[in-house]
């Protein structure tokens, strides 16, 4: 039986997994720069605001904002979107460069025309279809740079559905961006290359605005970043860029989190906080009793009968509470 998954009728925001198969250390330097740029156009094609991501040698996260009304586009950003993912490139499954396809449609309402249209904005706007496009175009190229065969990918991805708010989107950001860090691959997060953070500090402007939104305030877009940073490592790093002031003991951390100590969010966020990957949805208790903000949540294709929402707050809301007790930061709800 698939993994139980769900997600939103309407726009939501879903922190998102993917696994090498066997776990294999099998993305090197090269392969996480193919990844970003495969990222960046699939999301493009799908649609998809890519809130942050970072990509380790034997998984990925990726926090995404997916609204279904992506696929409510015309002739013109059709073609800009396929472009976008293909290149220059004919897609295989309908053997057409962007020329062509602009062409075909061009033609107004013949039966191609509209078996296009269909066709791709079926793919956009949906979570599952933008997981399915970035994984599969991907391996196609490792695949055939490394001479290989067969999945890369192990299990289905994982997907927990975030309520958009800015502080608990924020939250599960900063988790993802210290993914590096947690990993001992940099002692910084701005140091690791491949996340959404460093490529916001790099100059990447979409980037910049998703990570900003995450923490109002004065200072515009370099204030919000600041702020970010703060949130993620404390204000010891921020005083040390040596990465001395970022640096945790992250025993002590976990003797301390079992007896019942008090820590501070950026403590808790270098510890590996399951309730932000492997639960289903996370928010407040209102947010979850309404479904999801009031948006109808829905199983994935091929998922289980879905359970009450009761459950759902169980295995997620529930979890990340009791995480948060001791630092007093409980979820609002």
């Amino acid at each position: 039986m698939g993994e139980i998954r769900i997600k939103s009728d309407q726009c939501g925001v879903y922190h998102l997994i993917a696994r090498v198969v066997h776990r294999r250390y099998l993305l090197g330097e090269v392969e996480r720069e193919v990844w970003v740029h495969a990222l960046h156009r699939a999301a493009c094609f799908s649609g998809v605001e890519v809130v942050t991501y970072s990509v380790l040698e034997n998984h990925a996260h990726i926090l995404v904002r997916i609204d279904p009304r992506a696929r409510e586009c015309g002739d013109a950003e059709l073609v800009r979107r396929f472009e976008a993912l293909y290149g220059t490139s004919r897609a295989g499954w309908c053997n057409l460069d962007a020329r062509g396809l602009e062409h075909a449609l061009a033609q107004g309402e013949t039966e191609e025309a509209v078996w296009l249209r269909a066709r791709l904005r079926a793919r956009m706007g949906d979570v599952s279809e933008f997981m399915r496009t970035l994984r599969q175009r991907y391996t196609k190229w490792y695949n055939r740079t490394h001479e290989t065969a067969g999945t890369l990918w192990a299990e289905r991805f994982r997907s927990v559905l975030v309520e958009d708010t800015p502080w608990l989107v924020g939250l599960v950001a900063a988790y993802i961006d210290l993914n590096p860090v947690r990993a001992g691959l940099a002692s910084l997060p701005e140091d690791y290359r491949w996340s959404g953070y460093a490529e916001a500090l790099a100059g990447n402007a979409g980037m910049r605005e998703s990570l900003a939104w995450c923490c109002p305030g004065e200072g515009g877009t370099n204030g919000a970043l600041a702020r970010y940073r703060l949130r993620m490592l404390g204000k010891g790093a921020a005083a040390k860029r040596d990465g001395t002031g970022g640096r945790v003991d992250r025993e002590a951390l976990l003797k301390a989190y079992s007896e019942g100590g008090e820590l501070k969010e950026h403590e808790l966020l270098q510890l590996k906080a399951q309730f932000l990957s492997q639960g289903l949805a996370l928010g407040s208790s209102e947010w979850l009793r309404e479904g999801g903000g009031g948006r109808a949540l829905a199983r994935l294709p091929r998922a289980p009968a879905p359970a009450p929402v009761e459950a759902v707050e169980t295995i997620s809301l529930c979890v990340a509470r009791r995480k948060y007790r001791h630092g007093g930061l409980e979820l609002p709800g």
